[in-house]
């Protein structure tokens, strides 16, 4: 006999599977086709086996966007990690609930915010004409500080990491607080009254039992890092030169202006497997022992 319950639940899921399907399986599969191929994304797709991974491996531009992924997870994912860690110690310590929790809410707002305002909101703020933290700089006295940011082929990068970082620590501080709350407080006050110093109940109490949620925040913020494109796009569109240019902006600028969709996609199918690789590799260096 058919089990009515079983598909049942499956008529309930069958929608969003089929959405999943339609504007996920499906192009991924189709870009692991046309990658083997030579397409403009007019004419017939032309088999040219693995040419154009080949090209990728050797093409110097897709190293230096892969190297500017790389030093993007610094911004994306340490100083994050790094700062909600802090904070949350901080914030934990604090005696009233109203202030902890309107400082939260105050770290977590720009988290909720799109991306790609936020980078026309601080494209702004870099201005080296009249933006705010130039002007800053002069009028307290330091105008060989003021630069151009996002033109200066050293800055530029920092410049937008530093964006990314004010985005996701809010993120971080907000999951690892949760992560404090379903901590045994007595582990703490044990702590306490044997002496031990605020280092010392951080590194070996706080930090352990949040392995889970810098697990969440590691994944989260390494994929972020890796397929970045709509901070980058609005703020610098890769440049000056290719100081800022990523994986994700080498993609479309192949695909979107150049026509190479074949190359464009070879790229965007060795991104998902460094990805996987990334994912892979946390899981393995903080799974639960």
């Amino acid at each position: 006999m058919l089990n009515l319950s079983s598909w049942r639940n499956f008529l309930y899921l069958l929608p969003a599977v089929l959405v999943y399907g339609v504007f996920l399986l499906l192009p991924l599969i189709a870009s692991l086709g046309i990658s083997f191929t030579e397409w403009d994304g007019t004419s017939s797709p032309i088999y040219t086996g693995i040419s154009n991974y080949m090209r990728m491996f050797s093409d110097p531009v897709f190293w230096i966007a892969l190297g500017n992924n790389a030093l993007l997870m610094l911004f994306y994912t340490l100083l994050p990690i790094s700062i909600g860690l802090l904070l949350c110690s901080f914030l934990n310590d604090m005696r009233s609930n109203t202030e902890r929790s309107l400082l939260r809410i105050l770290f977590f707002l720009p988290y909720i915010m799109p991306m790609a305002v936020l980078g026309v909101v601080w494209r702004w703020l870099y201005n080296p004409a009249f933006g705010p933290i130039d002007q800053l700089l002069r009028a307290i006295g330091l105008p060989h500080l003021a630069l151009s940011w996002l033109g200066d082929f050293d800055w530029a990068l920092p410049a937008v990491g530093m964006v990314a970082t004010w985005y996701f620590f809010g993120f971080c501080l907000v999951l690892f607080m949760a992560g404090l709350q379903r901590m045994d407080p007595s582990l703490l006050e044990a702590a306490d009254l044997d002496g031990s110093s605020r280092r010392q109940k951080f590194m070996r109490i706080t930090l352990p039992g949040l392995r889970p949620e810098v697990r969440i925040a590691l994944l989260l913020t390494v994929i972020a890092s890796l397929k970045t494109f709509d901070l980058v796009y609005v703020m610098t569109q890769g440049g000056p030169g290719t100081s800022t240019m990523v994986t994700n902006i080498f993609m479309y600028k192949q695909g979107f202006d150049l026509h190479y969709f074949g190359y464009a996609s070879s790229v965007a199918v060795f991104s998902m497997l460094i990805v996987l690789l990334i994912n892979w590799l946390i899981h393995l260096a903080l799974k639960e022992r």
